[in-house]
Order: C-alpha cells, then structure tokens, then sequence
C-alpha cells in the first residue's frame, strides 16, 4: 500500500471537552509498541516531539466522546510541524520496505470487533485512511479528511479497501459502529504504520483531530 496525498473539505467540528493521547512507538526490537502518555487536551490537540531513533507508530485516543458509534462521521485532522532543522528529513523504520517511500501520516481507527472469526475477524479490527493522507516533509503543515461513511476511503490490515468485497464492506460498516480507538497513523514505503522519526530527532509535531457530521 503505497501512501497518497488527498483533502476533502469538512465543515463544523466536534471534539471532546478533555481528551487524552497517547503516542505509541517502538521498542528497540522494532517489533512491539510501548505508550507513550500525552497531557491532555481541551481542543482536540495533541503534540509530541520527535527524537532520534525513535519511530512514532500512531497517536491514537479511545476518549469515550470520540469513539463507540462513529456512523455518518467524518474523521478531521490538520497537522503541523515545526522547529525541523534546516538539513533534516523525515525517516521510516526499515527504510520503508518498498518503494516509492513517501513518509505520510494518514487517519487510523481500530474497532471493538467485526464479530467475524479468523484471519478475516483481526484484519477488519484496524483501519486506515487510503488515500487520503499529509505527506511529510520539514515544516509541513497541511488538512486531510476522510469519511466514514464511505468504505472506499478506507483499507484494513491486509490492505483491502472497504468496498473491494461484499464481507469487506459489510466488516467496516460494523467496524465503524464499534470504534475503540481513533487518531492517526504513521508509516512509509508499502507500509502505513512501521513509524517515522526524523534523521536528526528535531522538530515538534501537532495535531488538532476533530469529527464532524
């Protein structure tokens, strides 16, 4: 899966009075995650910087006033960075796997359970944003959207888009009726969460998430 660029316009947003984040990142091992706990926030923002070596997976948060019933939403984020240095860049762990290896942040969500079983059942518990998503580069500031509404806008762990089968289809639309978590996902290459980082550790990233009708 390789990460696109797209912005859809959104309109009056909804965000939780206090909602708490948490960056998740990888361990040394490259293979598991550990939390990272952010304060938390009035309007729907959240910031962490970045440090060398360290690969940021997602920033999620299961605020009770973001999650559950997410039908007919649209999930909003703007996200800016700042304080790059001048000769940085942004890096993804293992060079991407794959390329072109265009290092992005794209809307994540994972659900409660589809109620299906097997490899099918794990699959459709995590969602991604696809295509719309920020590439990222030093200073970037930018808006993308994607709705709930429509499964195309989005694909699962096995990179299936929402709407390439009838069981896919109907998976999401229950997916997005249980929503555990909610935020954003990092990643490069054919990959969309194997995390980012930049080459020298500097810079600050922010996001302000949002939800609208």
């Amino acid at each position: 899966m390789v990460a696109a660029t797209a912005a859809i316009g959104f309109g009056s947003a909804a965000f939780a009075s206090t909602s708490a984040w948490t960056e998740f990142v990888y361990n040394s091992s490259g293979n598991a995650l550990k939390g990272v706990a952010l304060p938390a926030s009035a309007d729907g923002t959240a910031s962490f910087n970045f440090a060398s070596g360290v690969y940021t997976a997602t920033l999620i948060t299961s605020d009770e006033s973001l999650t559950s019933d997410l039908t007919g939403k649209t999930l909003n984020d703007s996200v800016s960075v700042t304080g790059m240095s001048a000769g940085a860049s942004f890096q993804d762990q293992n060079n991407g796997g794959c390329t072109p290896d265009n290092r992005s942040v794209r809307l994540f969500f994972t659900s409660g359970g589809t109620g299906e079983g097997g490899q099918r059942g794990f699959y459709t518990t995590f969602w991604w944003s696809n295509p719309s998503s920020l590439t990222l580069t030093n200073n970037v500031n930018g808006t993308f959207s994607a709705s709930l509404s429509d499964p195309s806008q989005w694909s699962d762990w096995n990179g299936q888009k929402g709407d390439s089968r009838a069981d896919v289809t109907a998976a999401f639309n229950t997916a997005v009726t249980k929503v555990h978590s909610v935020g954003l996902s990092f990643g490069g290459g054919c990959f969309f969460e194997n995390g980012v980082t930049t080459s020298d550790g500097s810079g600050t990233i922010k996001s302000s998430f949002s939800e609208s009708p």
